[in-house]
Formats: C-alpha cells, sequence, structure tokens
C-alpha cells in the first residue's frame, strides 16, 4: 500500500463529509485506503461515513479515547508506506497529496512533511512553528496576544516574517495534516497517548527531531483548513482546561527544568515524607498529651503544662527523624506495600520510643509524663502511616494522570527492551515510561558511546543495564559519574531473584560481587515463629470456637452453610485435615469459624504464615524444599495472586532464603482481610496436580 489516510472525528459528520469528498474528487496516485476513526460521536458520524462513502474503513470507539488515541488506532490498522494524518475539516486540493508525498521521496530524511493550510477565503494560516518561548507562550495563550498580535515572540513563533512560498525544514507544523513516513514511525513510535488532545503534534515532532529525523513545510501542496481555536474562547471551557493539561504534560517531559526537579525527584519525595511525619509527629504528642490532660483525675502526678515540653518538642521530632532516617524510612522506593511501611514505621518509632523513655528516666526535671511518651509512640505509629499513605497516594494519582513518569532508557538488545516494556506496561503504578534502548550495533537510539547524549536528549532519569551489556566497558565512563548526574542505574540480573531483600554489594580480593547476608541468629527467629504460632492459635482458638458455634447454629437453620473437611499434604509430607466452612453461594466462609485451623495452629501442624498445604503430590524442582516446611493458614501465596499452584510453590521457595520475622509480619497485615472473608487463590480448593 502506497498511501493510509487516518482521520479522526468527534461530532464531526458535516466536515468530515466534505473531507471525503473531497478525497474522492482529487484522489492520490498508486493505492491508497481511508481509515475514519470516530470518538463516539453524537450526531451519526460514523453511521453517515459508512452509508455515503463504503470504501472507507470505519472504527467506531464506544467511548471518546481522545485525539492522539484515535490517530494511534487508524495507525495501527494501516499498511501503507506513507501516512496521511488528516483532520475532518481539511479540504483536500487538487493534486496536493501527491505533491507532498513527491516531497517526501525526494527527502529520505523527512520524517514529517506538512501542506500549506489556507483558510475558506484563501488567507495563509500559520501552520508552520517554531518551538515555544516562554515569552510565545504568554503572548499565544493569555490576552496579550489579542493586545499585541505582531509582538516579536508571536512573529518569531508563527514564523510571520518568513517566506511561506518555499519549501523548508521547520521545528513543527500543527496536525491537521501531517505525512508520516512509517520507517520514521517505526523508530519514533506513535503519538502520545497521555496528550488527550493538543500539543501531541508538537510532542511528534520533537521527538522526530530528537531521533534524527527531520521536519517540512511544503507549500507546494495547499490544502484548505477550517482552523477554529477552541481553546482560546475562555478559561472557564473544556478544552482551555484540556489544553492546560497537555502543556503542563509536555513540559513535564521536556523543559528542562521540569527534568532538573525530576532527575532530583528523590530529594522532593523524602522532603514531602519527612514534612508528613513531622506533622504526625507533633500530631500525636499533642493528642497524646490532651488526653492525659483529660484523664488527671485518674493520674497521682499532676500533668505539668505543654509550655513546660518546650525542649522535648524538639528532641523528640530530631529523635524520631533520626530513627526513621537509620531504618532507611527515607530511601525512596518504586512501590512501598502498607503492610511494609506499617512495619517499618513501628520498628522506627519503638526505637526512638526506647530513646525517649531514657531520657525522661534519666533527667534530673521530671517534668515529663511517661503515659504522654507511650501513647504518642502508639499515635506515632498510625499517624506516620496514614501520612505516608497520603503522600504516596498523591503521588499515584499523579501517575494515574500521566506525570511524573519516570522515563527510563534500556541499555540491551531490543527484545531485551521489549520485555521490560511489556513488564512495565502491565503495572502502570510504577509510572515508567520507557523511552527507548541502546545496543552494541547502534540499533536503537545509539551505541554505549552515545550514552551521555541520548540521556541529556532525552530526559533520561534512569537507566536499566541488561544482561547483554553488563561488560561493555564504553559504559563506565558513565555510569562512573551517574551519582552525580542525578541518574539512577538498575542492573537487571535474574540472580536477583534468588537473593532476596538481604543482597549487597561488596568488594572480594578487588573484585565487586552480590552476596546474600547471612542471618546469624536464624535459629532464635525460627524458635520464635514457632512461639508466635502456637500462642496466635491458642489466643483465637476460644473466639473460633464461639464464631463456629454461632456460625453453625445459622448455617443449620438456614441451610446457608455447608461444613466439611480435605486432607492435605502437611510438613513432610504428612496428612492433615482442612477445614472448610462454604456458603450456599459457594463463597468460602471466614477462617474465625474454622476452630480447627486454630487447633492445627496451637499443635504446631500449621503456621500461622507459611506455603500453601495443597491437596496434590509431592512438588518437584524448587519447591520440593518446601517439604520441610509448616504450611501457613496465609502466606505470600494468598495476597499476591499467583496464576497457579506451581507459580506460588516456586515463589515459597524462593522465599525460603529471605524469610525474617518482619516478612512473616508484613505477609499477615496484608492477609488480614483474606483471614476475615476466608478468600483464597482460585487453585488452593482445585485438586490434582500443581501445574
Amino acid at each position: 500500500m502506497d498511501l493510509s489516510v487516518v482521520i479522526v472525528t468527534y461530532n464531526s459528520r458535516v466536515p468530515v463529509e466534505r473531507c471525503l469528498a473531497s478525497l474522492e474528487r482529487h484522489p492520490a496516485r498508486g493505492a491508497v485506503e481511508t481509515i475514519v476513526v470516530d470518538n463516539a460521536s453524537a450526531d451519526g458520524t460514523a453511521e453517515t461515513v459508512r452509508e455515503r462513502f463504503p470504501g472507507v474503513r470505519v472504527v467506531a470507539n464506544a467511548e471518546n479515547r481522545g485525539y492522539s488515541c484515535g490517530v494511534n488506532q487508524g495507525i495501527r490498522l494501516s499498511t501503507g508506506r506513507l501516512i496521511l494524518i488528516l483532520n475532518p475539516d481539511i479540504v483536500v486540493g487538487e493534486g496536493s497529496i501527491d505533491r507532498l508525498s513527491s516531497f517526501m521521496d525526494e527527502h529520505p530524511d523527512a520524517g514529517i512533511a506538512g501542506s500549506k493550510l489556507v483558510y475558506p477565503d484563501g488567507s495563509l494560516q500559520y501552520s508552520a512553528r517554531s518551538f515555544y518561548t516562554v515569552s510565545a507562550l504568554l503572548y499565544r495563550r493569555t490576552v496579550l496576544g489579542k493586545l499585541f498580535p505582531r509582538a516579536k515572540p508571536l512573529r518569531d513563533h508563527l514564523l510571520m516574517d518568513d517566506p511561506h512560498d518555499a519549501s523548508r525544514e521547520v521545528d513543527w507544523i500543527i496536525g491537521a495534516c501531517m505525512l508520516v513516513r512509517r520507517e520514521a514511525l517505526e523508530r519514533v513510535g506513535e503519538m502520545d497517548e497521555r496528550f488527550f488532545l493538543y500539543f501531541e503534534d508538537l510532542d511528534w515532532c520533537y521527538r522526530m527531531k530528537q531521533h534524527g529525523w527531520k521536519v517540512f513545510y511544503v507549500p507546494d501542496s495547499v490544502m484548505v483548513h477550517t482552523y477554529e481555536r477552541s481553546s482560546a474562547r475562555s478559561v472557564f471551557r473544556k478544552p482551555f482546561l484540556i489544553h492546560l493539561l497537555s502543556l503542563l504534560r509536555y513540559y513535564e517531559k521536556w523543559n528542562r527544568v521540569f527534568y532538573f526537579f525530576r532527575r532530583n525527584r528523590v530529594a522532593l519525595k523524602t522532603a514531602a515524607l519527612a514534612a508528613g511525619d513531622l506533622a504526625a509527629f507533633n500530631a500525636a504528642f499533642f493528642a497524646a498529651f490532651y488526653a492525659r490532660l483529660l484523664l488527671q483525675p485518674l493520674f497521682v502526678r499532676e500533668l505539668y503544662p505543654v509550655s513546660w515540653y518546650g525542649f522535648y518538642i524538639v528532641f523528640y521530632n530530631l529523635v524520631f527523624l533520626l530513627t526513621f532516617l537509620a531504618f532507611g524510612l527515607y530511601r525512596v522506593r518504586r512501590e512501598t506495600p502498607p503492610e511494609e511501611e506499617v512495619v517499618r514505621v513501628a520498628r522506627a518509632v519503638f526505637l526512638g520510643l526506647v530513646i525517649l523513655m531514657a531520657a525522661t528516666y534519666m533527667s534530673r526535671v521530671r517534668i515529663y509524663s511517661r503515659a504522654v511518651v507511650i501513647v504518642q509512640g502508639a499515635l506515632a505509629i498510625v499517624l506516620a502511616s496514614l501520612a505516608r499513605r497520603a503522600v504516596r497516594a498523591v503521588h499515584r494519582v499523579l501517575v494515574r494522570a500521566r506525570f511524573d513518569l519516570k522515563r527510563v532508557l534500556v541499555l540491551g538488545t531490543r527484545e531485551e527492551a521489549a520485555g521490560l516494556s511489556e513488564r512495565f506496561a502491565g503495572a502502570p503504578e510504577l509510572g515508567i515510561e520507557v523511552v527507548g534502548f541502546l545496543d552494541g550495533s547502534g540499533e536503537g537510539l545509539g551505541r554505549p558511546a552515545d550514552l551521555p547524549d541520548v540521556v541529556e536528549r532525552f530526559t533520561i532519569q534512569e537507566v536499566f543495564v541488561c544482561e547483554s551489556l553488563q561488560g561493555d566497558r564504553a559504559l563506565v565512563p558513565f555510569l562512573s559519574q551517574a551519582r552525580r548526574r542525578q541518574i539512577q542505574i538498575t542492573v537487571v540480573s535474574p540472580l536477583a531473584r534468588f537473593l532476596g531483600g538481604g543482597a549487597r554489594v561488596e568488594e572480594l580480593a578487588g573484585a565487586y560481587v552480590f552476596s546474600m547476608e547471612r542471618r546469624s541468629f536464624l535459629w532464635f527467629e525460627r524458635a520464635l515463629k514457632r512461639a508466635l504460632d502456637c500462642a496466635t492459635g491458642l489466643a483465637v482458638l476460644p473466639f473460633a470456637a464461639i464464631a463456629s458455634a454461632a456460625y453453625r447454629i445459622y448455617g443449620t437453620l438456614g441451610r446457608r452453610v455447608r461444613f466439611f473437611a480435605e486432607t492435605r499434604r502437611g510438613r513432610g509430607g504428612a496428612p492433615i485435615t482442612w477445614p472448610r466452612a462454604v456458603r450456599s453461594s459457594g463463597r468460602e466462609a471466614g477462617d474465625l469459624v474454622k476452630p480447627r485451623l486454630w487447633l492445627l495452629l496451637a499443635a504446631g501442624r500449621l503456621s500461622l504464615v507459611g506455603p500453601p498445604a495443597l491437596a496434590g503430590p509431592r512438588p518437584d524442582g524448587p519447591a520440593a524444599a518446601l517439604e520441610g516446611a509448616r504450611p501457613g493458614i496465609t502466606g505470600r501465596w494468598r495476597v499476591a495472586r499467583s496464576g497457579s499452584a506451581g507459580e506460588a510453590l516456586e515463589e515459597e521457595a524462593l522465599a525460603l532464603g529471605a524469610w525474617s520475622p518482619e516478612r512473616d509480619l508484613m505477609i499477615l497485615l496484608a492477609s488480614i482481610g483474606c483471614i476475615w472473608s476466608g478468600t483464597y487463590p482460585a487453585w488452593f480448593h482445585r485438586k490434582g496436580d500443581v501445574s
């Protein structure tokens, strides 16, 4: 196919009819296909096009997915070596498409070319432009442009003083008419769909130039464009707000000031977390102080006024900040599960509480209430965890709105880059955007020696080093300066999966190696785990028995619950009886109505957190290591939603080396909802093998 024409419509029935009719009157030479993508028009656009132009392929979206997304839909369906993107309000002139195509054939370095656009009265439309400057933005997007329409920043931006009768390279052209070379498209990528409307054309042209392609203005090709700046009518109209968001997205993506802040995002987020923590520490103190004041009649010692606590307030803020720092709570990571953060906050607050209690005990002037200190510690855990959740929630909102995406570069082959891109696309909450890749052949954005230039050109924040390039010495100069440049380096290694959270880098006889931390007191921790399991089982058993009796009466009277048991594999393959309680709807009842679970826990047959107890045969491979472990009432397998029992067993086997009491506590906190509701993965109650 020589040419594909892509038109995106939204309530554009009348203008798109004129556009398609002009394409029929002035057809391009060669094989041509026309694709119309309709974004849920309410005026019958899609139906009209199907009826009046049966040769046009129509894609009707159920919702308005935005202009750039519609263009990309059309591009993916197209087969032409050249792709003509047209607005529905374009009227094609005689021979205009052929002259534009001929220009592209004569200029192999052209990635995008645009026609000369005129208004219906024949007057020139300034469709070729220079990149925005701050002054151009002020005149273009404020009332200044109307007051001073011939101001120099406007003239420079719209190229008013330049000749418009000769073909030439420009910074960018508006997206009403863009002829795109497929080869350039495959190298640069499609339109960025974070731009719902506006600035997608500017971003596309900018990316073309960053990849080494040129953008041309071709006045020999003339088309009529009924142009209407709906975004400039009023700041209270929706188009203006969409335009403003797109403007912010563009500058957040490419502006050097924004890039500086994105490269220093760790410092900014650390400051936000520290500010939230300080607010939580102080709120906890004053809440504890005034609660103690209200309960004064219950205490013998009189509470001193809050004005006497000036030094203490400064001291506890410093102590808690230092303990949070010592426990790594200001190391900003990609995603911290809530249960993990609660455990880490609790550990830091506990240490801070010990320091505060010791300080108040050793103080010669006993003016501080230890009851206030203890309650403050408990409240600090809750409030600091909530404050951190709030900070992270705000960041998640920004990521969902496609702001603050981390732009990453992959050092590796095309296949390695595609694999990482697919993984990140499946986890949009991480907010990672793969910009491109570098490999030894120069197939991507360049070669390893080009790394510093590519990082600056594409405003990269993080570099992923894959296996294929981990031995390339050309990377050494950049990697050694990465910390100074505020660029994060991540090494992708299959061994990382097996090393767990205790892995560290160290020097060994001049060689740098990854090593896994040994747990010197593992025997003590295992004994503590066993003791906690038994104590928890004994503590919960009476309540579970009462709940079970009430639930059985309720189930028997209404025949709403069925109680039975299954035989499963326990430690060393020994059989254990696993209790079930299934409602009439087919859903599992909560574990708190199954006293046998807690009896097995108290008796040492089960663990609170451990691998799943399956009914199938003995597992093979890495999962065979689980035979010596006690099955758990819960575990990562219960909250991670693995696709199969085999996957869950393999993950549990790999996690054995990274076991810690903190990890068990995190999993238990994450499992509270599952234990309460009796939620299990679909494969848990499935009989047969573990595949």
